[in-house]
């Protein structure tokens, strides 16, 4: 049984480094000092504060994912759990396999699903049930990239060894396999991490009760709704309203405020 958010072991990152900065932003000492008071904020408990101080670092252009990780945190403990599972999404976006964020992932979705079970029954959050996610989770985009290259490199000197000594026996191929299937298997692992196979960017859905509608306008007939941390995928966006498809479920229009995209540099509204 996984652990009930209030024995949860949720601890603020206290890392902070030389945030980065475009022209005319805050400069990075400005940014740790607000990174700073954030972290004392939520320390002391006053959360709304944190969680506004967090705010001003994204707000700034910041994309860090202790930032991210200390604001799902706060988020949590403050009961809003649709906005820390994605918080804590986006912080393993920056940094995949890290472990406490991983956790207190699990442990957030498992303590909404319990406070909704506790009133309608049963109740379960739609996830991504994507083969490829799973497998390139603990990987960065870096690390596939150099994979790639030397995965090309290698094939490219086995060609050439091959050519050269006009052999080929069996370690010519074997080492021909292995240097493709590194490549094919780092070249799909980028094509994952770059939504490069989906439709549009991935989604978490914030709001509680979320009305998915036929059209981009609020007057619009009921197709369904989204509950909070739904997963889907972003396909549209007409003003004020995205289209999505929430996994395993409806496809229609949204709120673009009632959805928050995964990837840090991509915004829903």
């Amino acid at each position: 049984m996984r652990t009930p958010l209030a024995a949860m072991l949720l601890v603020f990152s206290l890392a902070g480094g030389a945030f980065a900065q475009a022209p005319g932003e805050p400069t990075p000492s400005n940014l740790s000092q607000v990174f700073s008071e954030a972290n004392t904020a939520a320390q002391r408990g006053m959360l709304a504060e944190a969680t506004q101080r967090y705010a001003e670092l994204l707000e700034a252009g910041v994309r860090d994912p202790d930032v991210y990780f200390n604001l799902a945190t706060a988020l949590a403990k403050a009961g809003d759990y649709p906005g820390a599972i994605l918080n804590f999404e986006r912080a393993l976006v920056l940094r995949p396999g890290d472990s406490r964020a991983a956790q207190n992932l699990a442990d957030t979705e498992a303590a909404l699903e319990e406070s909704r079970a506790e009133v309608e029954g049963e109740a379960s959050i739609r996830r991504s049930s994507a083969v490829g996610d799973a497998i390139y989770q603990p990987f960065t985009d870096n690390g596939l990239a150099v994979c790639v290259a030397v995965a090309n490199f290698l094939l490219f000197g086995v060609l050439g060894w091959a050519w050269v000594r006009r052999r080929r026996g069996r370690l010519f191929y074997s080492l021909l396999a292995a240097s493709a299937l590194l490549l094919l298997w780092s070249a799909v692992g980028l094509g994952v991490k770059s939504d490069f196979f989906r439709e549009g960017p991935r989604v978490v859905v914030l709001g509680d009760r979320v009305p998915i509608l036929e059209g981009p306008d609020p007057r619009a007939s009921l197709r369904g709704e989204a509950r909070g941390a739904d997963r889907g995928v972003l396909l549209d966006q007409d003003g004020d309203f995205v289209k999505l498809r929430v996994i395993g479920g409806e496809e229609g229009w949204v709120a673009a405020q009632a959805v928050g995209t995964i990837a840090p540099n991509v915004r829903a509204d």
